[in-house]
């Protein structure tokens, strides 16, 4: 599956057809047009979403070794303002540890510690038996708190060797598995209701993606086959739940509000992480495909200048904004992790 190393994918794509070269395509107007140096932070995007950008810039660098973003991400990193719930302070964790990979700075591997053992000791509880609270009222358990946090304990565990979050992993996994909003069609739904039951909320894709991040990292922590396997059943759900009439991508609830517009690219970047993890079989083959197909379709839908849509639908408004660069971008550079092979792909697990 190793073609050719990331640096010289890039120099091929100078044609235009290398997925690296529009991936810095897309991440080089998302800079151009949308970067305020001013307030260290891309215009109008929500304040979570900045540490999504920051993770996917961290993940253009370590495949492409082009440190033109380095900087921009670092600033963002330090940009804390707007955060609200335990869900946006640990995407500031998972920014910090994809930064620290690349810095092998402490401080930022000292900082995803410090954010995850204050969710953990302040926020779960024997509430629903266990998982941890979405907002510091304690109002809701749902999904993407609890893949999060899982994701988090799996990455302390395999930089630090702390078997405290080896332990935390193993419990937060348990907890997820059983609690419910793994839904019969292999869906994560969004959260519980107050009996703790499933509530029924959308499949957004983002739940789907997390959770892809953390169940290709368990087997680190646990050689159970059963992993992967769910791993590939929701990754082949969530597209087949996806796909509509016009045979694009659509994300669960439509029109898309400017959270939505970003959930997407969080989607296919968990699955870029995860597809080189799989074994090799018909799984693999389909969720490569489309990857490579869905990648194909977008920069053909492209504007000049490298601008993408929010919504990627023939007939549709063409969206543009930050988060639709970003999730082309992560897209694009799901398909190159793909082609290059596990050793380069894990590259938020090193």
């Amino acid at each position: 599956m190793l073609l050719m190393s990331p640096v010289a994918r890039a120099r091929d794509g100078e044609s235009g057809n290398g997925e690296l070269h529009r991936a810095r395509q897309a991440l080089g107007e998302l800079s151009t047009s949308y970067w305020d140096a001013a307030r260290a932070d891309w215009r109008n995007i929500h304040a979570w979403q900045r540490f999504v950008i920051i993770s996917t810039l961290s993940d253009y660098e370590h495949l492409s070794n082009d440190r033109g973003f380095h900087a921009t991400a670092m600033q963002a990193l330090a940009n804390r303002r707007g955060l609200d719930g335990n869900d946006d302070d640990l995407w500031v964790a998972q920014a910090d540890l994809d930064m620290a990979r690349l810095t092998h700075m402490p401080a930022l591997l000292s900082d995803a510690r410090r954010i995850f053992d204050m969710v953990a000791h302040q926020y779960w509880d024997a509430h629903c038996r266990g998982g941890v609270w979405w907002d510091h009222a304690r109002t809701y358990k749902n999904a993407i708190t609890n893949e999060l946090f899982l994701a988090t304990a799996l990455r302390l565990y395999q930089q630090t060797h702390d078997t405290t979050y080896r332990d935390w992993a193993s419990k937060s996994w348990a907890w997820l598995r059983d609690s419910g909003l793994i839904n019969a069609a292999g869906l994560v739904n969004d959260g519980l209701d107050a009996h703790c039951a499933n509530n029924g909320g959308p499949a957004y894709s983002y739940n789907q993606g997390v959770i892809l991040d953390a169940l290709a990292d368990l087997p680190a922590l646990r050689h159970d086959p059963q992993d992967m396997a769910m791993a590939a059943r929701i990754a082949t759900a969530a597209i087949a739940a996806s796909r509509g009439p016009d045979d694009t991508f659509h994300e669960a609830r439509e029109p898309m509000d400017m959270d939505a517009w970003i959930f997407r690219g969080i989607f296919v970047r968990a699955l870029g992480h995860l597809v080189p993890a799989l074994p090799d079989g018909p799984e693999r083959t389909t969720l490569a495909t489309w990857l490579m197909e869905e990648g194909n379709h977008v920069w053909a839908t492209r504007r000049p200048s490298a601008r993408f849509s929010a919504t990627w639908a023939p007939g549709t408004p063409f969206v543009p904004g930050a988060q639709a660069q970003l999730t082309a971008a992560a897209l694009f550079l799901a398909t190159v992790q793909d082609r290059n092979g596990t050793d380069d792909t894990k590259a938020h697990t090193q």
